[in-house]
């Protein structure tokens, strides 16, 4: 997830379904609860703000007609909050903050369910592992499920043809669902040759429909095969000629997956502008593939990087402005803080990543007094090793408290970890 250095890669082996949702239930409309002083023809005006799914299964549409396109499927059981009603049809958005229209009648209005039903505040952590054997993440993970909503395990990378490939660990997955822990298997174009994101792979693939309709094929069997509850894309280097390719691969994807009641997420590069020309983040047009996405983790980190000059992972007015660019085409409700765990260290204009932990032997080593940038929000410091001046910053509890007032001051949706393991202990007390 770092730009231009992939620490980790773990051993990679590894719509339309429906047409319009009809027959059966009754089609009377459901009634609301008794409300003293409002006679009947009065209430039947009222819009109810929340209802719950009462059908096996109903399909959420984009306007109020079965004509219009599918863009996911409601189980039963499931909560939504009602915007209008319209002609028989409800406009709803559901706990992942996904809009669209339902039938009115497969809905039961209620006022029981509390706005924090659609209001839960999202803590995704990224799982990742450097080597067989590494358990930093697992601990990581083990020692706060308390706090963590949703884990994404880094196992999985497509190739041109539209190939999926990785190692699942299925126990991971049964300990994250037993906590109650939403699960989204992270999707990459990392190449196995040097494990790092390819330019080549990704064009190639998103240029061919062939092999996007493979891909997704294959996603979505991985997801129905391991008890996945979504995918998390973390596309990066994508060319910015394949800027409408890309758009194209999401639409896609979301058809079929939103069709099977799975979330479609996606690390997105932190931009404060269009930046059509970037290199980096050119290819990704927020807007256009804002309808596609259930949420959007906006990788609000590296702003300063190992191959750029020193200076702040993630300074707080940077990812403000980060954010502030965001909201122009994401709702709230769909937006994630990306969160930065680690650090740089920089010699000459060239450095090295390091997690909290080796950041903390250097401190001690060389024992340095870390200073605190007010402007930046964040630590840093210097130090001198063989003749040669090194300088370091990095993210710890105090700059994490500083980012997480923007997720109440933005009302967002949550925050995304990378990485489980490389973070500074006494941010889950901050979180």
């Amino acid at each position: 997830m770092e730009q231009s250095v992939v620490t980790t890669i773990l051993s990679l082996i590894v719509y339309f379904s429906t047409a319009l949702f009809g027959g059966g239930g009754t089609t009377q409309s459901p009634s609301l609860p008794s409300t003293n002083g409002i006679t009947q023809s009065q209430e039947q005006k009222i819009t109810p703000s929340t209802a719950v799914i009462a059908t096996d299964v109903v399909s959420m549409r984009t306007g109020p007609e079965s004509k219009a396109e599918i863009t996911r499927q409601l189980s039963k059981g499931a909560t939504v909050k009602i915007k209008q009603e319209k002609d028989g049809w409800y406009e709803v958005t559901d706990q992942n903050g996904t809009s669209g229209w339902i039938v009115k009648w497969a809905a039961k209005p209620t006022r029981l369910i509390g706005a924090s039903a659609f209001e839960q505040q999202e803590i995704i952590g990224y799982y990742a592992e450097s080597y067989r054997g590494d358990s930093r993440a697992l601990q990581s993970f083990a020692g706060n499920t308390d706090k963590i909503t949703t884990l994404a395990p880094f196992f999985y990378r497509l190739d041109k043809e539209g190939n999926l490939s990785g190692q699942t660990n299925p126990e991971l997955i049964r300990t994250a669902s037993a906590t109650g822990t939403k699960v989204l298997a992270v999707v990459t174009n990392i190449s196995s040759a040097n494990s790092s994101f390819s330019k080549d792979t990704i064009h190639a693939l998103l240029r061919s429909k062939t092999a996007r309709s493979k891909a997704i094929s294959e996603i979505l069997n991985l997801l129905k095969s391991n008890g996945y509850s979504g995918v998390n894309i973390d596309f990066e280097g994508v060319p910015v000629a394949d800027r409408p390719y890309l758009t194209a691969f999401f639409r896609e994807l979301s058809n079929s997956l939103r069709a099977n009641n799975y979330l479609v997420t996606a690390a997105l590069p932190a931009k404060t502008a269009a930046e059509e020309w970037s290199a980096w983040s050119g290819a990704y047009d927020y807007q256009a593939i804002a309808p596609y996405l259930d949420l959007a983790v906006i990788m609000s980190y590296d702003q300063h990087y190992v191959n750029g000059p020193p200076g702040p992972v993630a300074a707080k007015p940077w990812v403000e402005r980060v954010i502030s660019y965001a909201l122009r085409h994401f709702s709230p409700q769909k937006l994630i803080m990306g969160l930065a765990a680690y650090g740089y260290d920089w010699s000459g204009n060239s450095g090295r990543a390091l997690n909290y932990a080796a950041i903390q032997s250097l401190i001690n080593q060389y024992k340095i007094a870390p200073k605190w940038h007010e402007q930046y929000q964040t630590p840093y410091f210097t130090y001198t090793k063989s003749g040669v001046k090194h300088e370091v910053w990095y993210e710890n509890r105090q700059s994490t408290a500083a980012k997480l007032e923007l997720i109440d001051q933005y009302n967002l949706r949550g925050v995304a970890i990378w990485r489980l393991g490389y973070e500074d202990p006494g941010i889950w007390n901050v979180l």
